[in-house]
C-alpha cells in the first residue's frame, strides 16, 4: 500500500516519507478533517525472490544495490513548478538485520558460550 500514516524510522535511517497534500473538503465534519497525516513511501518490488520468504514482517536490513537509472524532472502546472527526483535501484543482495517483531529473545553466541562456561565451572566445583 503506497499511502500510509507516518512511520517512526529508526535513528540513523533516512525517512523517505513524502507528505501528501489532501484537498480541502468543506462538507466533511470535524472528526474526518482531523485524520492522521497521509504519507507516501517508495517501495521495492521483488519478483521470483524465493530467498526472501523468511524475512520478518518488519525490521531492518542492509541492501547492496546498483543505481541503474536516475533523473530529475521539473513540471509547471498553473504557474507552480514541481521538481521530482526518481531513482531505480538494482537490488543485488539483502542482509536481514534486527527484527522489530515481538518474539522471545534468543541467546546469541556469546551468551551461549558464557552459560556453557558457567555450567562447566559449577560442575567442576561440585566434583571437588
Amino acid at each position: 500500500m503506497p499511502y500510509t500514516t507516518k512511520v517512526n524510522v529508526p535513528e540513523g535511517f533516512t525517512d523517505l516519507g513524502e507528505n501528501l497534500k489532501m484537498p480541502e473538503m468543506h462538507h466533511m465534519d470535524s472528526e474526518e478533517n482531523e485524520q492522521e497525516e497521509r504519507v507516501h513511501y517508495p517501495s521495492l518490488y521483488f519478483d521470483n525472490a524465493e530467498s526472501l520468504k523468511d524475512l520478518p514482517k518488519e525490521g531492518t536490513a542492509t541492501i547492496h544495490f546498483k543505481k541503474v537509472m536516475e533523473k530529475t524532472t521539473t513540471t509547471e502546472i498553473n504557474g507552480k513548478s514541481e521538481t521530482r527526483h526518481c531513482v531505480e535501484l538494482q537490488i543485488n543482495g539483502i542482509k536481514a538485520g534486527e527484527s522489530t517483531e515481538s518474539k522471545e529473545s534468543e541467546p546469541d553466541d556469546e551468551d551461549a558460550i558464557d552459560k556453557g562456561l558457567e555450567a562447566a565451572s559449577e560442575t567442576n566445583q561440585d566434583n571437588d
